[in-house]
């Protein structure tokens, strides 16, 4: 999870947010110029609001389609108590907002520079290439490292960094069916299952990434028991402890859906699991804070979050993979509709789930956390249920 703040910006009037999640596709291609593909445009759109749900009250969205937005920010108001507005990117220069996105890169930063948002108001140039550099998977490497260094616990074998499809290989008859992952990626599509390393799509996919972007990661594949992250927040070259996420992801490793829960039930899921090793997760947990606090604290304010695992090891153990990667951005779960748009399953659902509210919180029900539009494809949403 992130909100990126970037220190020393000049006083603004009040803070504005943007969502574009196409923003580690942007890092990858690393300057100006950038252009999302189709799906990740349609997703930028389709999910515009997303912000409404962290966002400081009384903040402002940036949104394509204002009039419909203004619309369900009135709803999600009545209903819950949400203080927030929209605005469209052409009245941007009439303002001077505190920016807060889902990830910066050197392509947005252009962008806005182009709507003639005041150059004081965007981080520099050099900020957001330090933060494509912190972005880049090999800081999993550095993790792992560091806790080998300070813990005596029996690890996954190390991920490594490689610059050739050989290399892949050779780590392949090491670790049969390792994963493969982009250096800068989204949405699971820069992680490739390595099954056939001599098939020639494996080759070309491989081989273009490395091109593409200098390098890839090679990492063992775990028998995977149980998804979570450990959630921090950095803060004048502080870091602290915020919060557990358990999650699920689907076949393609995308983050498909999380629970809602107070953290020490979902401490306790994660424990429980870990039986005689439990203790584990607390030292991980202070050593990785310790990391943050040297490495990424010092050069960036905002949330992150460590993705981690339990697998099953050779013997049957459950054990702990206490960095499967870093996030500077964040997650939430999508309903797609290759076909069509998704307004007709959503409100079908909607009417099998109606939303019940008691003073002002959700107890049961589902509610899309975005507007649903005529021609949307994605739509992110929650679900609630009493146990």
């Amino acid at each position: 999870m992130i909100r990126v703040e970037i220190a020393n910006f000049a006083v603004m009037n009040s803070d504005l947010y943007i969502f574009n999640p196409d923003s580690d596709l942007a890092l990858a291609y690393g300057i100006e110029g950038y252009t999302a593909p189709p799906h990740a445009r349609q997703l930028r759109r389709d999910l515009q609001m997303l912000p409404t749900w962290y966002c400081t009250g009384g903040a402002t969205i940036l949104s394509q389609n204002c009039e419909e937005d203004s619309r369900w920010l009135e709803r999600m108001k009545n209903l819950l108590g949400i203080d927030a507005r929209c605005i469209d990117i052409n009245h941007l220069q009439n303002h001077r907002f505190r920016y807060n996105v889902w990830g910066w890169n050197l392509d947005l930063r252009q962008r806005l520079i182009n709507e003639n948002v005041p150059m004081d108001n965007l981080p520099s140039r050099e900020w957001v290439n330090d933060l494509r550099g912190l972005s880049h998977r090999a800081i999993s490497v550095k993790i792992h490292e560091y806790l080998r260094s300070v813990i005596d616990y029996p690890f996954p074998p190390l991920p490594i960094e490689v610059r050739s499809v050989e290399d892949i290989q050779e780590f392949e008859c090491r670790h049969p069916k390792c994963y493969i992952k982009a250096p800068w990626s989204s949405s699971g599509r820069g992680v490739y299952r390595v099954l056939e390393p001599q098939s020639r799509n494996f080759i070309t996919w491989a081989q273009g990434i490395i091109n593409r972007q200098g390098s890839i990661m090679c990492e063992h594949a775990c028998d995977g028991v149980m998804d979570f992250a450990l959630e921090y927040r950095c803060e004048n070259a502080k870091a602290e402890f915020v919060g557990y996420s358990v999650f699920s992801n689907d076949s393609h490793s995308s983050f498909d859906s999380g629970i809602v829960a107070k953290g020490e039930v979902l401490r306790n899921l994660i424990t429980d699991k870990l039986g005689n090793d439990s203790n584990i997760l607390d030292r991980v947990k202070d050593e990785v804070c310790n990391f943050i606090e040297q490495e990424i604290a010092p050069y960036y304010n905002g949330y992150l979050g460590v993705d981690m695992m339990l697998y099953r090891d050779e013997e049957g153990n459950i054990r702990l993979n206490p960095c499967v990667e870093l996030n500077l951005r964040m997650t939430f779960r999508v309903e797609y509709a290759k076909k069509g748009c998704v307004a007709e399953r959503m409100a079908k659902i909607e009417q099998e789930n109606p939303i019940v509210v008691e003073s002002g919180k959700i107890k049961t029900g589902l509610l899309p956390i975005v507007p649903v539009y005529d021609t949307s494809k994605y739509c992110a949403y929650m679900q609630i249920s009493r146990k």
